[in-house]
């Protein structure tokens, strides 16, 4: 495995991307390739969405979507920008500006998370969303009304998260998170929540105008609007001073947990559901997608 293999993944659905992230996340850490922070968090947030797909854990007999196959999906298209986005393609300036600062061995967590985050969400997702949804959907109210529903869904879900990542990018990788974390007592969950919802409302739209707009000029309009917002959002980042505290108790730390990355554990998935499928498929009404076994 080397990074030009890694880069040719195109997952088709969220149990393919699961699959790529694991195969990356192997390859970073047996690298020691600071690109593991950001994937690590898109990782765990995807199992997130995952478990609620498939009616796990907490989702265990509750309905989250209304269209589970379409987020399903939606995952996999996601999914694959971020792997050609390793391509480096020009163009893509917040994923220049994520990637090369993942280069820098003195480089913040928060820094790598945020920037990562951004190049996804802002310039990668409205494509990804565009690309899943049925031109001839555009036009139905009833149809875009569920689809927006469900994207809103996984704004919650995200949130859910944002605990859970923080600690273990500070286990796992570097403490200096922790520590900023317990500085800043609950502001950070509650800003980051805000900030997850508030861009990705603003994703629903410059994905509709993209799904829009006649494949060509026009798509290039919208391209490169969103290229140009998320690449200067990404020079913002880059620029804050927010992250010094951070890199002064990583700096310290840095020796004792530099070996560490190669043993670092992933989390699994509730349960593998592929292994399911042809009994599933007997039993489930056509398109449906459930928990059809307790998670493990």
């Amino acid at each position: 495995m080397d990074i030009d293999e890694l880069a040719t993944r195109r997952p088709a659905n969220i149990e393919e991307a699961l699959d790529a992230m694991r195969e990356g996340l192997h390859y970073y850490h047996d690298t020691h390739d600071r690109r593991a922070i950001f994937l690590r968090l898109y990782y765990m947030m995807t199992l997130e969405v995952y478990k609620a797909i498939h009616g796990c854990d907490d989702y265990k007999g509750r309905k989250i979507f209304m269209d589970p196959p379409w987020i399903y999906r939606l995952s996999g298209r996601f999914s694959s920008l971020y792997f050609q986005s390793l391509a480096n393609p020009e163009g893509d300036r917040a994923w220049q500006i994520a990637h090369r600062v993942a280069a820098q061995p003195g480089s913040s967590i928060i820094e790598n998370a945020l920037l990562g985050i951004n190049a996804h969400i802002n310039f990668d997702l409205p494509r990804a969303i565009a690309a899943n949804l049925d031109p001839a959907e555009l036009t139905n109210y009833e149809i875009m009304q569920k689809r927006k529903f469900d994207h809103d869904q996984v704004n919650n879900l995200l949130v859910r998260t944002i605990n859970p990542v923080q600690r273990v990018l500070a286990k796992n990788y570097e403490p200096g998170i922790g520590v900023v974390d317990r500085v800043l007592g609950g502001w950070d969950e509650r800003a980051c929540g805000v900030l997850l919802r508030t861009y990705r409302e603003r994703v629903w739209w410059n994905a509709l105008s993209f799904a829009a707009a006649a494949p060509g000029d026009e798509q290039k309009i919208v391209r490169d609007k969103l290229e140009w917002e998320s690449a200067y959002l990404a020079k913002n980042l880059r620029s804050s001073r927010l992250w010094g505290a951070e890199r002064l108790v990583n700096r310290a730390s840095r020796r004792v947990l530099a070996g560490r990355w190669a043993a670092v554990p992933l989390e699994r998935r509730c349960h593998d559901h592929r292994r399911d499928d042809d009994a599933a498929k007997a039993e489930a009404p056509l398109g449906e997608i459930g928990c059809s076994t307790p998670a493990v």
